[in-house]
């Protein structure tokens, strides 16, 4: 097996190291991390539709609640800072 002398800045080796594991030489590292990044983004869409509707309808009510409290934070804030013009 051949190898390569690569120049990386400190803060990129820093960071390298800190994502390696215990046992992990940085050429598996950059291994792991070039496989992850070539991961199908589409693996998991449509999951949802495997979810039961009682479960989705928590979801969206969920979602629904975070957006009225949103709405309702961005209201407050505004009568924060605008209400004396």
């Amino acid at each position: 097996m051949t190898s390569k002398m690569i120049s990386i800045r400190e803060e990129i080796y820093k960071d390298l190291k800190r994502l390696k594991a215990p046992n992990e030489s940085f050429s598996e590292l950059i291994e792991r991390l070039i496989i992850e990044r070539k991961k199908d983004p589409l693996k998991h869409f449509g999951i949802l539709n495997e979810l039961p509707d009682n479960v989705l309808d928590d979801f969206e009510n969920a979602i629904i609640e975070a957006r009225r409290e949103d709405k309702k934070r961005a209201v407050e804030r505004f009568s924060e800072n605008w209400d004396d013009l």
